[in-house]
């Protein structure tokens, strides 16, 4: 398929600008050159990540929308909230159609008795279906209020009739009804104060024999730079700093946003540096528990994680100018892999290593010294 809407070389170009790659990689240069048995490394990594399922009847979802006379919104949605933040943003969502505070917007709980039939909440792409889904639903709900509004201010056009922060408007003028008094007003006039609407991604197709078609809804860009120190003597190191300017379009949290791009980047590191699958010679797996199998935590995170928006990026596709986030910054991890294999070149200028991942400090003592190990052994 082709990429559209690219912001790879804006990401590069700003990740270049805004963190002074030039001067880090001097920085780095010179600490090899005074430095005999500690060296750094600095690599960069760009990303162009697709977003959706590549199933083209997975990219569907519902919601369904009610609002009680009292004011509170209820949404459901089959979005299951994980920690990652989607069921925050889908509030947003329906605070921002209908223009009141966030405390009256409640998600429930994952049910398919409430919404059947639920994709699952993955491909980085929850927060677009099902945020897609309650838009609709809201908008839905929003189109009778309006109505009804119109027709209670004795306005002809329901057009003119807008909400603002709780506020009913008409041609642009506030007006003496509230929120509260609308919706209390439409029950007991009978307005139907629920919907359910439902959202499948435009022009999603692929065809897996002949490899065409357009898998992906859109894609993600960033770029990152990751600076890294080997101690030489053990083949220990540390990961000094992970800068990244992230192509967010329109962030609908940027502090969850934000959030997710760290806590993809330490995910990452763990997947390229400690978080290897070990076997014995009879197949049987002899790293199941968290003492042979090392993730990452607290004390493994980098010193400093930066994280940029892109600035003036924009996605017609997402729930308002929005993109998925979640899997995406992963990537910036295997950048942590270039960075340990430069500090170790910066050591042995002659070192020649397989692509092996995860790069254990096992695997960069042996790697330094191989001239005196066993290269099998590796």
């Amino acid at each position: 398929m082709k990429v559209g809407n690219c912001q790879a070389t804006r990401c590069w170009i700003a990740a270049e600008k805004e963190y002074q790659m030039e001067k880090m990689l001097r920085d780095v240069q010179d600490f090899n050159l005074n430095h005999d048995w500690e060296k750094k490394g600095l690599a960069t990594i760009p990303v162009c990540f697709g977003v959706s399922f590549e199933k083209a009847f997975l990219n569907q979802a519902s919601a369904l929308v009610h609002i009680y006379s009292d004011g509170s919104v209820s949404v459901s949605t089959a979005a299951t909230e994980m920690g990652q933040g989607v069921n925050m943003k889908i509030r947003q969502v329906a605070a921002r159609i209908f223009s009141i505070p966030l405390e009256k917007i409640k998600t429930e709980s994952t049910n398919t008795t409430r919404v059947a039939n639920a994709s699952p909440t993955a491909a980085s792409y929850s927060a677009d279906l099902n945020g897609h889904a309650a838009r609709l639903g809201c908008l839905n709900i929003l189109a009778r209020l309006k109505a009804f509004a119109a027709q209670r201010l004795d306005t002809k056009q329901p057009d003119d009739i807008e909400i603002k922060e709780g506020i009913i408007c008409s041609k642009g003028e506030p007006t003496d009804l509230t929120w509260n008094k609308l919706i209390s007003e439409s029950y007991f006039n009978r307005i139907n104060l629920s919907a359910q609407a439902h959202y499948a991604t435009p022009g999603i197709h692929f065809h897996e024999k002949k490899n065409k078609g357009k898998p992906f809804a859109y894609h993600t860009f960033g770029a990152a730079i990751i600076e890294t120190t080997v101690d030489c003597l053990r083949g220990t190191y540390r990961i000094d700093s992970v800068k990244v300017v992230h192509d967010f379009s329109k962030s609908l949290n940027p502090l969850i946003d934000r959030g997710q791009v760290e806590g993809g980047v330490v995910q990452g590191l763990g997947w390229m540096t400690m978080e290897e699958v070990m076997r014995n010679e009879k197949g049987y797996l002899v790293s199941g528990t968290l003492s042979s199998y090392k993730i990452p935590d607290i004390y493994s995170a980098p010193k400093e994680i930066q994280v940029s928006f892109l600035e003036g990026s924009h996605n017609p596709l997402g729930v308002f100018n929005s993109k998925g986030i979640g899997e995406p910054p992963l990537m910036y991890g295997i950048g942590a892999y270039f960075s340990l294999l430069k500090a170790m070149k910066a050591f042995r200028s002659d070192i020649k290593i397989d692509f092996s991942a995860p790069m254990t400090p096992e695997k960069v003592l042996l790697s330094l010294y191989a001239r005196f190990t066993d290269r099998e052994n590796m």
